[in-house]
């Protein structure tokens, strides 16, 4: 009955220490070769989710940058079949912006990533690449960039900033939403990062069009995920399940809440019982 599996990695998949266990892999692997489509759904860049399809040992889609970008699989040449990249306009605007109040911003572009070489914001950049694996391409200045169109764009700041809140996450989430309005999608993903996509840029959407690609329905796609930025790819699956870990707001948003979490491969056991 179902065809196709999307998969989120941090939180899901991935345990804690950023491995698969033994029980996703064994499930995962056994469904591929029956014919499944394994698909792994990020907010991370192509190169840092496609180490994880070699831990499966499958040769999957990947659904990157939180939905901005869809890829087939590695025997394609890594096809892109969907793209919806931030205009000029308003990354040039974050760009300025992320200057003049000396924020550490990420800027993905064409499948790298670049950001301002300053050693007073290295700390930022060294919080996500411990926790993507992700290589920075340094420039002197990211003005550089601007007239481009990049996937999407992270502010990388203090989670909590009590001697100024100006630099904390979530002052800047309110800011930007009231700034730009639904002008881009604005997401807080990790506690550090807030990050900025272009409006319609979502797991679910990039899920569509990879279900489209292969002429799927929505009824034969089986999604997992524990984020706020996995609800519409949960909701967009026929069947979709959230680990014990997922925050209130993905329960709700999951036809399953699972008894087990990230740690105790919540994934594996969930496809086990539905699969057999």
């Amino acid at each position: 009955m179902y065809k196709l599996i999307s998969l989120d990695l941090d939180g899901t998949l991935l345990s804690d220490d950023g491995t698969i266990s033994r029980e996703n892999i064994s499930c995962l692997k056994e469904f591929s070769e029956k014919g499944g489509i394994v698909v792994l759904s990020s907010g991370r860049m192509t190169g840092c989710i496609s180490p994880f399809a070699e831990m499966l040992g499958i040769d999957c889609p990947l659904i990157a940058y939180n939905g901005a970008m869809a890829k087939l699989n590695r025997a394609s040449g890594r096809r892109i079949i969907y793209h919806n990249p931030v205009g000029p306009a308003y990354a040039d605007m974050l760009i300025d912006y992320c200057a003049e109040n000396n924020f550490l911003l990420n800027y993905y572009l064409q499948d790298v990533l670049y950001a301002q070489d300053d050693e007073n914001l290295r700390k930022y950049a060294e919080i996500y690449s411990c926790q993507t694996g992700a290589v920075y391409h340094p420039v002197k200045n990211l003005k550089m960039m601007k007239g481009n169109s990049p996937t999407k764009m992270i502010l990388i700041t203090d989670a909590v900033n009590g001697k100024n809140p100006f630099r904390s996450r979530d002052f800047q989430y309110g800011y930007f939403k009231n700034k730009i309005g639904d002008g881009l999608n604005v997401l807080k993903t990790n506690p550090e990062y807030l990050e900025f996509m272009n409006i319609g840029s979502d797991k679910g959407t990039a899920l569509a069009k990879i279900a489209d690609y292969f002429n799927l329905g929505r009824d034969e796609i089986i999604a997992l995920g524990d984020g706020e930025n996995d609800i519409s790819m949960l909701e967009y699956a026929g069947l979709s399940a959230a680990p014990a870990n997922a925050g209130e707001k993905v329960k709700k948003s999951a036809d399953v809440v699972l008894e087990w979490d990230n740690n105790r491969s919540a994934a594996g056991k969930f496809l086990s019982k539905i699969l057999h």
